[in-house]
C-alpha cells in the first residue's frame, strides 16, 4: 500500500508505505503522486520503461558523483573498483572534462575544473 499526505491545494507533500496521521491511501499511478515523484509526463499515461530509459543518464551521473565523493573523502580508493569500472569511469570523466573545456565552462587558467579534483586517482594509486 502507498499513502500520501496532501497540502491545501491537493498536491502531494509526502509518501509513505505505512499509514500515517493525515495520509490517505493512493495509487502509484495517481497523477498527483507521479507529479510529486517528478515522473509525470503531462497528460500521457505513465510508461515505467520509458521513464527508466530517460532517468538512466541522471542516475549514472549521480553514481559517478557518489564515487567521486567517496574517493575524495578517502572512504574508498578508486583502484578498489574493478578494472572495467575504473576504465569506464575515467573515460566518462575525461569526456565530460573535454566537453566542459570546449564549452569554456568550469575551467581555470590551468585547465583544471574549478570544483577541484580532476582525477579519481590519489597520488599513491595507479591505474595499470
Amino acid at each position: 500500500m502507498l499513502y500520501a499526505k496532501f497540502d491545501d491545494q491537493g498536491k502531494v507533500i509526502g509518501l509513505s508505505e505505512s499509514p500515517e496521521s493525515g495520509a490517505r491511501e493512493v495509487s502509484l499511478k495517481d497523477p498527483a503522486v507521479l507529479e510529486f515523484l517528478s515522473i509525470n509526463n503531462g497528460n500521457q499515461a505513465f510508461d515505467p520503461d520509458a521513464f527508466l530509459d530517460q532517468s538512466d543518464k541522471s542516475t549514472i551521473r549521480i553514481l559517478e558523483d557518489l564515487i567521486d565523493t567517496l574517493v575524495s573523502q578517502h572512504l574508498i580508493r578508486f583502484t578498489d573498483l574493478p578494472m572495467p569500472a575504473q576504465k569506464k569511469l575515467l573515460s566518462r570523466k575525461l569526456a565530460r572534462n573535454m566537453a566542459r573545456q570546449e564549452a569554456g565552462l568550469d575551467m581555470n587558467s590551468e585547465g583544471r575544473s574549478e570544483s577541484g579534483g580532476d582525477s579519481f586517482l590519489a597520488e599513491e594509486d595507479h591505474l595499470f
